[in-house]
């Protein structure tokens, strides 16, 4: 094998024969979640503030760094014992270690930014504003490691029925399991789970280096990110000339893997994880920080791959399993292809929240006696008129229909006993 693209198309050659992969599309590759990890001692300014406004209960908000934080606790498997979450800006501040005391030097912060918050900034961005957040709320602080999933979408492929017969992993065991039924273990806690009829597959532990395959299209869809997401599977598709468009007609399938910052620490005393060069790590900074992982992101995803592979057969890796591993590249063109969240468009990917709403709204109009006028002058005016008006256009339903429609909505709340 002379490790060769055809000109003509993606085609693998090997002794057992050959595999063209035209239909394989990668549409993205890059960071989906960076857990950054501060030691110090927390400031006593700031956490006489944050006891403050959690003491005032569920809901308590606060301004800090320009943004607005809801103020909450941590949850016991966090280590931490607050948390600042602000959804719409995707971090999430983890403040005070549970087991550290207030006034003594320990891991008392942990900064989380979500996809959308990595994908409106380039790294170096994304290291100044934890940096900043570190010097706001810690004395003599330090950064002291940072964990990193990195995913690739995929288009034209899927899990195989003997997927779990040719995954190779370090368990000792795997299993196939259906509709969260079952979790195996090995004898050194090792995990190897199937959700959802084959529609997710997870090996490893949370604290080490986890692989994780699933349905990207139907989880979008479950947590309202769909829109998000096409987004950039639109846009996202390199410089291949093989890579087609996105299709929104076919699932798409993600690769995930998660390093723990104690995996990433073990990577940086002496792997050489440069792809193109074999260039080792530089044994000082040990990934204390996320821009240290920066130039080594594409050597560690082609290392983890390497540990959990899909294989062909006994001595022969998978063709899309090679491509997968060799054609993936993280921020490999900097800033150059970063990518804006699109604003959602009306109605797509929350219609279950539109019809909740709007059947809530209807069962109390029925209940004070509003004519279709009212009803519909409310609508109007309820802030999610656009959602609810897209929702039905795409259904084929004019505004005269929806008249018509939500006429006999309130009829059937008031004559059959249904109103709020």
């Amino acid at each position: 094998m002379r490790d060769e693209q055809d000109p003509k198309g993606r085609l693998l050659l090997s002794p057992k024969g050959q595999r063209q992969l035209d239909n394989l599309h990668l549409l993205h590759a890059g960071v989906d979640t960076v857990r950054q990890l501060y030691a110090g001692m927390p400031c006593q300014q700031q956490f006489q503030e944050i006891m403050e406004v959690y003491a005032e209960g569920r809901g308590a908000t606060m301004e800090l760094f320009g943004h607005r934080w809801s103020v909450g606790a941590g949850a016991r498997h966090s280590g931490f014992r607050y948390r600042l979450q602000n959804n719409d800006l995707g971090v999430i501040i983890f403040f005070y270690a549970r087991h550290v005391k207030l006034d003594a030097v320990g891991t008392h912060l942990k900064v989380e930014l979500s996809p959308q918050f990595i994908h409106e900034h380039d790294p170096d961005t994304l290291q100044a504003f934890m940096d900043n957040i570190a010097a706001r709320m810690l004395a003599a602080v330090e950064p002291c490691g940072c964990a990193v999933h990195l995913a690739l979408d995929v288009q034209g492929w899927e899990p195989p029925r003997d997927f779990m017969e040719r995954f190779v992993t370090r368990s000792k065991k795997v299993m196939r399991i259906d509709g969260i039924q079952h979790a195996s273990f090995d004898d050194v806690g090792t995990l190897a789970t199937t959700y959802g009829d084959g529609e997710t597959y997870m090996f490893g532990t949370a604290g080490a280096l986890q692989c994780c395959l699933y349905n990207k299209t139907k989880q979008a869809h479950a947590t309202d990110k769909h829109h998000f997401w096409e987004s950039i599977w639109q846009d996202a598709t390199g410089d291949d000339p093989l890579d087609a468009p996105y299709d929104p007609e076919k699932p798409v399938w993600r690769i995930e893997m998660r390093f723990h910052q104690s995996v990433l620490r073990e990577y940086a005393q002496g792997t050489p994880c440069n792809v193109d060069t074999g260039e080792c790590l530089d044994m000082a900074h040990g990934f204390r920080r996320f821009i240290d992982t920066v130039p080594h992101l594409s050597g560690l995803w082609r290392t983890a791959l390497q540990g959990y592979r899909l294989d062909h057969s006994r001595d022969l890796i998978d063709p899309v399993w090679q491509v997968l591993q060799e054609d993936a590249r993280f921020y490999a063109s900097g800033p150059d292809f970063l990518y804006k969240r699109a604003r959602k468009a009306p109605g797509l990917g929350n219609e279950k929240n539109v019809c909740l709403a709007f059947g809530n709204l209807i069962s109390i109009y029925a209940r004070q006696g509003f004519t279709v006028r009212q009803a519909m002058k409310c609508l109007t005016r309820s802030g999610f008129w656009d959602d609810l008006a897209a929702y039905y256009r795409r259904r084929g339903i004019d505004r005269d229909a929806f008249r018509q429609l939500l006429e006999q909505k309130l009829i059937e709340r008031r004559l059959l006993g249904r109103a709020a």
